[in-house]
C-alpha cells in the first residue's frame, strides 16, 4: 500500500474451499486506517504477533497486545489503527473468505495503476471507496456518514477515470 502497510496472503480461501483467508498485516505507524465498516457475511479475526493494535467495534476502542487476539462478529461496525508509534504485525482472518482477497488485491493493483506513492494523495480515498462498492458481500461502509462522502468520493474518481 503507499502508506507502507503490506498485506500479505498466507493461506489463500482456495487453498481451504473458502472457509477462510489467511493474511499477515504489517502495518507502519502512520498507517492510513480503513474507514468504519462492515462484513455483511464473514466474522474478521485479528492476533497481534508484534506490537499492539487498536481495534473499535461497534464504538468501542479495545487495545490488543503481542499475543492477544480480537474477533469482530458478522455485521458489526468495526476499522482498526495503529498508535503504537512503531511498526506492528497482525495476523488477519476473513471466514468464510468470499472476496477478500480480491478485494485486497484489486484495491493494490488500482493504487499502484494510479501511480500513487503516498497514503495521503487525495485519489487514495476516491480508489479505495469505488474498489469497496464492487464487493458487496464481503465489506461495505457501516454507516451513513461513511457511505455517503464513500459514494461521492467513488463518483469523483469515476470522473477523473481512476481506476477502481
Amino acid at each position: 500500500m503507499p502508506d507502507g502497510s503490506v498485506y500479505l496472503v498466507d493461506t489463500p480461501g482456495a487453498a481451504t474451499d473458502g472457509e477462510y483467508v489467511e493474511m499477515q498485516f504489517v502495518l507502519p505507524d502512520d498507517c492510513v486506517p480503513p474507514p468504519p465498516h462492515v462484513h455483511p457475511h464473514q466474522v474478521e479475526e485479528y492476533e497481534v504477533i508484534e506490537g499492539q493494535l487498536d481495534v473499535m467495534v461497534e464504538g468501542q476502542w479495545s487495545t490488543i497486545s503481542e499475543g492477544e487476539k480480537a474477533s469482530v462478529p458478522i455485521g458489526a461496525l468495526h476499522t482498526f489503527r495503529n498508535s503504537s508509534g512503531g511498526e506492528i504485525r497482525v495476523r488477519n482472518w476473513h471466514r468464510p473468505a468470499l472476496q477478500f482477497e480480491d478485494f485486497i488485491e484489486s484495491i493494490c493493483a488500482n493504487l499502484e495503476a494510479a501511480g500513487i506513492k503516498g497514503g495521503r494523495d487525495p485519489r487514495v480515498p476516491m480508489i479505495i471507496s469505488a474498489t469497496m462498492f464492487r464487493y458487496p458481500d464481503s465489506l461495505a461502509p457501516g454507516r451513513r456518514r461513511e457511505r455517503i462522502p464513500m459514494r461521492i468520493m467513488a463518483g469523483i474518481g469515476r470522473l477523473l477515470r481512476l481506476p477502481g
